[in-house]
């Protein structure tokens, strides 16, 4: 495949680095629209702005400031939204946006602080975004317990707080009924508990922080989705020192719903997880061939000729291509001593067996990877795409934090990607 790169913003200078993301304003047409967030402290936006392109991003419009839609200050708390992705359901004619809501109690730096040590200090939920092309939208927050299902006035309300707190997967699918598949990363005591499983036997380190996965169907009723929850799954602590993060899902084309996530080798004094040292990180895989009530025990995904994808903890993607229907994956694939986070390097594209659900390693592409002069700590982890509709090239936005050893780690350019894939 080829693979055309080029800077598309150069890094600021002002500690602060730019994250972008495009999507296209409607489910046909070329109508772009650009979302810009600003980030400064690890793992928090605190400005959001969108400008329109009616011309697929040959000319824009002004920015326009979102803040207000992406941060909220109540009292002492935080709550921050932040949206991962949006769908068209052609089934049911409207749009799905999946956003994750994180409430930071007394202010989010205070939050991760207590998080690194193994403490409770934040929740996160899922919520679903519909929307009409006519504009009308509806909110509805994924569960799968009782619980509230509105955020009440005060957002620490146990009964929502404590309640149906998931970290959302990296996509959403829609299937053949129109019926919604939701990753979800759900604490892995809240996992046991359903399970009815002890959590000392799996997971007894830090299970109030650490999660595990549950798959989520939604069914539309007419006016809302209901939602199913699937058996959880959870990996030992033995296996995975952070658990289950940022699970990406796929529908194979013989029914197989296959969710691949990050696990991690890092011994972290705090968290006092049971890994062993040089326990290899990889890519894991689960699957389920009964339409998503239960998954089979997670293991090191890997390719078809049986090589396991050895992957720091990052980010991923499944990705269908439109035209030729064939599904990709897209992450970063390391040797077998990758640590914790790192590298972030080489970031790459690889086409899905749809019969089984493993790699194909003759379509591995490698997209990018350290470039001379580059920090070992160069970030080609968090990235956005789109499938342009004119070109029907897959198009990603990367930012390179860590980019360079004598800069601030907010330090990196952001470059485009364009991609021919079959």
């Amino acid at each position: 495949m080829n693979v055309k790169a080029s800077k598309y913003q150069p890094a600021r200078t002002d500690g602060v680095c730019e994250w972008y993301t495009h999507r296209y304003a409607a489910h046909t047409g070329l109508t772009r629209v650009e979302r810009k967030t600003l980030e400064t402290d690890s793992d928090f936006i605190h400005n959001a702005q969108e400008r329109i392109s009616p011309d697929n991003g040959l000319t824009w419009g002004p920015w326009v400031d979102i803040t207000s839609e992406t941060l909220l200050y109540m009292g002492s708390h935080e709550i921050e939204t932040t949206s991962f992705t949006k769908i068209w359901n052609p089934i049911h004619s409207h749009f799905v946006e999946m956003l994750l809501e994180r409430v930071f109690t007394n202010g989010h730096k205070e939050a991760y602080d207590r998080w690194y040590k193994a403490e409770a200090a934040f929740s996160d939920h899922t919520l679903l975004r519909i929307s009409t092309e006519s504009g009308e939208s509806s909110t509805q927050l994924v569960h799968y317990e009782s619980g509230l299902e509105h955020r009440p006035i005060d957002p620490t309300t146990p009964e929502y707080y404590n309640r149906n707190m998931a970290y959302c997967g990296t996509n959403l699918v829609v299937d053949p009924q129109g019926d919604l598949l939701i990753p979800l990363g759900v604490p892995v005591s809240k996992c046991c508990e359903l399970l009815g499983s002890n959590v000392e036997d799996v997971f007894p380190s830090c299970p109030q922080i650490m999660k595990g996965i549950i798959l989520v169907r939604g069914v539309w009723n007419g006016s809302q989705y209901d939602f199913i929850p699937s058996q959880p799954v959870v990996i030992s602590d033995r296996l995975s020192s952070r658990g289950v993060d940022e699970p990406t899902v796929a529908l194979l084309n013989q029914g197989r719903i296959l969710i691949v996530f990050r696990g991690s080798n890092v011994r972290n004094p705090h968290w006092n997880t049971r890994i062993e040292p040089g326990m290899p990180s990889a890519k894991w895989y689960t699957y389920s061939d009964d339409q998503g009530r239960t998954f089979s025990p997670p293991s090191p995904w890997h390719f078809d000729d049986g090589e396991i994808i050895y992957s720091s903890a990052t980010i991923s993607y499944f990705v269908r291509n439109s035209q030729s229907g064939n599904l990709y994956w897209i992450g970063n694939i390391t040797d077998h001593k990758a640590y914790s986070n790192y590298p972030r390097w080489p970031l790459c594209l690889v086409r899905v067996n749809e019969e089984f659900g493993v790699a194909e390693k003759d379509s591995l592409t490698i997209i990018d990877t350290k470039r001379e002069g580059e920090s070992d700590l160069v970030q080609l982890s968090n990235f956005s795409f789109l499938e342009n509709r004119e070109t029907g090239r897959l198009e990603l936005y990367v930012t390179k934090i860590g980019q360079y050893d004598n800069q601030p780690w907010q330090h990196g350019d952001v470059w485009h990607y364009e991609i021919d894939w079959t």
